[in-house]
This record gives C-alpha cells, structure tokens and sequence, in this order.
C-alpha cells in the first residue's frame, strides 16, 4: 500500500510542476530580432483592418522593446450595446476568445458590471469591467493574430460601443493559482492518502 501512497504523491506532484511550467509568467523577453519578425506579422495581419486595429498594432509596437517576458494584466473598459442581439454577439465572442486564452495560460480574474458612480464623471461611461491575465506579450501578440480571433472580431464589435484596454502589472494582488491548485491538490491528495488507508482496511479485514 505505500508504494500506491508514493505514487500517488508523486503523481500529483509532477502534475503541480508541469501545471506551473506551462503556466509560466516568468519566460523570456522578446528579442529585438523576434520583436521586429512579430512587428512585421502584426502590420501584415490587421494594417488593412481600420484605424483601431492599427492603433492596437502601434501599440503593441511600443511595448514589444520594453517587454520583460513577465505575465500581465489588461484591465478592459467596456460601453456595452443594448438589445438582445448585442448580448448575443457578446455570448458568441466570449466562446471565442476563450479557448483561445486557455490554450496560452490566460484567464479572466475579474468581470464586473457598473452599479454605480463614487468619484468622477469618465466612470459614466464605462458598463462593464473585465480584467484578464495573459502569459506574455509573445502570447498576447500570437494570440491577436489567431483565425479565430479574426473571424471573431464582428461579434466583439456587435457587442460594444467602444472599449478602452490598458496593461497593467500589480503590485498587490490576492489572484494567486499556483496556490489555489497548491492547495486543492493537497486536499484532493488527503483525501486520496485516506482512500487508500480505507481500501487497505477493508482488504485486511475481508475473509478468506
């Protein structure tokens, strides 16, 4: 039965550190070469697809030489549409985009609507609160440039007037998922380690 124990321990131990390299948030920056290869790819990829798409690709331009690598947040600032084919479209692009943030170890860590207004006028104006977490610039910009993403695009703007998104880094955050899966894994290997003293029990007590 100990031999059962350590590898169940061990199981969910590999599990926690492979989870944790594939969810990263410390890679590698991107290099001057790879960030002018990535700049040429998002001209290509929205240049032809209005004055917003550009804005987003000058943008990430920007930033592309003061990358650290580091995971991030973007902090969306959403005018929602009204009408029932507005909440539809928003339905049809939120099962887009998220397999495609999944797939690259981000996630929504808050989503919020407005309730009310306690200090200036610009929060007027903004219905809809969502932060996401991204990996890293690299998954941000590969991300962007996904088919699905694209094809995805006249649901987004079906569901918003208009959107304001910033990056930020926090230096106080509770998000914390490594710990989360730490300590779920934990319970869930308890719980496992007590199965197994169970099973052995009633094998030890069963007739011959």
């Amino acid at each position: 039965m100990l031999k059962f124990k350590t590898g169940w321990a061990a199981f969910l131990a590999l599990f926690f550190l492979a989870f944790s390299t594939w969810y990263g948030g410390n890679g590698k920056p991107i290099t001057p070469e790879e960030g002018e290869q990535l700049i040429q790819e998002l001209r290509a990829f929205h240049g032809s697809s209005g004055s917003a798409r550009r804005g987003f690709v000058d943008n990430l331009a920007e930033m592309i030489p003061r990358d650290d690598g580091k995971e991030f947040y973007a902090v969306n600032l959403e005018n929602l549409k009204e009408g029932e084919a507005a909440r539809i479209s928003g339905e049809t692009y939120g099962s887009i985009v998220m397999p495609q943030l999944f797939k690259r170890a981000g996630h929504p860590v808050f989503d919020s609507e407005r309730v009310g207004l306690m200090l200036g006028e610009y929060g007027n104006e903004v219905d809809r609160v969502i932060v996401v977490r991204y990996r890293s610039l690299r998954d941000l910009i590969n991300m962007s440039m996904a088919p699905a993403m694209k094809e995805g695009r006249v649901y987004k703007y079906g569901a918003l007037d208009h959107t304001e998104v910033f990056i930020t880094r926090p230096t106080i955050t509770f998000v914390h998922v490594r710990i989360t899966l730490a300590l779920l894994l934990l319970l869930i290997g308890w719980l496992g380690w007590r199965g197994l003293d169970w099973v052995s029990g009633r094998s030890q007590k069963s007739p011959d």
